[in-house]
């Protein structure tokens, strides 16, 4: 027995007939020839034909060609305008030769004399096959349309990777020297060049995270696009460092505008933080014989001389916003620095360090937990015991730190200092597991005052020691967690 699901969808036939008779013998007809698998609606007035064209789809229409105020023209029609690829088969009991010509000039599929009905099934199995590699042909077309647009857009897609630069959008390297070739050419003279380098990007990506580093960089894109115009060439071609090309661009022009980008960059900071975007420019134009080359170098000196002069400045403004957000994140105060310079310096003095040294230790007291800015904030601001996965991410923080003091001329100094904070004079400390007098002296020194205002300072958690049960603690542990010369000698130098 066939399954329900296997039956074939039955034939829908639209036939426009106004002989009832005739409508029963071509129904008869063609359920005998279709094995009963046909379903046909009859309608008789031109009204009924046009509502049933638009309600429901058919496989086949089928139409008298003499209907009262109605003829098989007229019914093709409509079929054309409502279902224009359903196929039109006019039957009829008598048809000229000059009408069956002209319906099968205006798209009608095949003409039938009703006293031929033998031809009828060859005729609608010859147009529902016709139709049907019709559509198959019209499917084909579309999908190889689809494939064609998805192709181009694929190719635009390529076509714009290969000249951009994937963070930025701007155009890439490759595509700047394309265009400083093509450029030029006398009618584009006299053409400028101005060259960019953001200020202390690095010192940016170690201190708060790659992510910030390349928000600053699409910052200072979106700033230089204001400040150029449609015919410019903006690029990326470096890390930080941005090209401009300015055709038919006077020298007082393109001053003009470094000056604009100078404007745009003190206007906008990164998002959540004090630190506004810096970017060193220069320019030089070709007016006449210069050699394109010549002109991009010159702008590259006039950009190095400009950031010789800014960087300071720069870094300065990051290392203040740098020490802002440690002490947010660390939860640590100005005063706690205050305190731990005071004391560290006490202990420095008493050793006789010069003057270089107390200048490094008063650094490093102020940015030791410098690299705590890495760690997550769910770690640094929870209440009890670290778990050991925990305390795997919480020992990473004196390398972070070594690292963003190493992005800093102004904080290599103390870089190895920092690293060194938590190190132990047993070796049981972190990260490298250093003893006794491989950890430098200024780590050792602040591991102790450090461990010492920790101890007599309220905290979230706990309530502050007092100051002889601290000194106790320091006792106890010299020779184990501290030094113990620098131990005895800050205990008489604290009591």
């Amino acid at each position: 027995m066939e399954k329900e699901t296997d039956k074939k969808e039955p034939l829908k036939i639209l036939h426009l007939e106004d002989s009832l008779l005739d409508a029963e013998l071509i129904y008869e007809h063609l359920c005998q020839n279709f094995c009963g698998e046909v379903q046909i609606d009859v309608v008789s007035k031109q009204e009924e034909f046009v509502s049933a064209l638009k309600l429901k789809k058919y496989d086949l229409i089928l139409s008298d060609f003499n209907l009262p105020r109605f003829d098989g023209f007229l019914a093709l029609q409509y079929s054309k305008s409502f279902c224009p690829t359903t196929p039109f088969i006019c039957i009829s009991g008598f048809m000229g030769e000059e009408i069956a010509v002209e319906l099968l000039k205006q798209g009608a599929t095949d003409f039938v004399l009703k006293d031929k009905l033998g031809r009828l099934v060859f005729s609608i199995e010859r147009a529902l096959k016709e139709s049907r590699e019709e559509i198959d042909k019209q499917k084909r077309t579309e999908e190889l349309i689809i494939a064609n647009e998805q192709l181009m857009q694929k190719n635009k897609e390529i076509i714009f990777l290969n000249n951009h630069d994937a963070l930025t959008s701007l155009y890439n390297r490759i595509f700047f020297e394309t265009e400083k070739s093509r450029l030029d050419i006398a009618r584009q003279l006299p053409i400028s060049i101005i060259m960019g380098d953001i200020n202390g990007l690095k010192l940016i990506n170690d201190g708060f995270g790659h992510s910030k580093g390349d928000e600053m960089l699409i910052g200072v894109a979106n700033i230089l696009k204001k400040c150029c115009r449609e015919e410019d060439i903006l690029a990326r071609i470096g890390g930080d460092e941005f090209g401009i090309l300015l055709p038919q661009t006077d020298s007082r022009t393109a001053q003009s505008i470094c000056k604009r980008i100078d404007e745009g960059c003190k206007n906008y900071a990164l998002n959540g933080l004090t630190i506004h975007s810096s970017i060193s420019v220069g320019y030089a134009t070709k007016t006449n014989i210069e050699l394109i080359d010549d002109v991009f170098r010159a702008a590259e000196e006039a950009m190095h001389r400009k950031k010789m002069l800014e960087s300071k400045s720069a870094h300065s403004s990051i290392i203040a916003s740098i020490k802002t957000t440690m002490f947010e994140k660390s939860h640590e105060t100005a005063e706690h620095a205050e305190r731990l310079i005071e004391l560290s310096k006490m202990v420095g003095v008493a050793l006789a360090l010069n003057d270089q040294k107390l200048d490094e230790l008063e650094l490093l007291a102020t940015l030791h937990d410098i690299g705590k800015m890495g760690i997550d904030d769910n770690i640094l601001t929870k209440k009890g015991k670290l778990n050991d996965e925990e305390w795997v991410v919480m020992k990473q923080h004196p390398a972070i730190g070594f690292r963003i003091a190493q992005a800093t001329s102004d904080l290599i100094p103390i870089a190895n200092f920092i690293l060194c904070h938590h190190e132990r004079w047993d070796g049981k400390g972190y990260p490298q597991g250093l003893k006794t007098d491989k950890i430098p002296l200024l780590s050792r020194i602040l591991s102790i005052v450090d461990s010492y205002d920790a101890m007599t300072s309220d905290r979230p958690y706990r309530s502050a020691m007092a100051k002889s049960d601290a000194i106790e603690e320091i006792r106890k542990n010299a020779g184990s967690q501290f030094d113990p010369f620098i131990s005895e000698l800050f205990i008489k130098l604290i009591s």
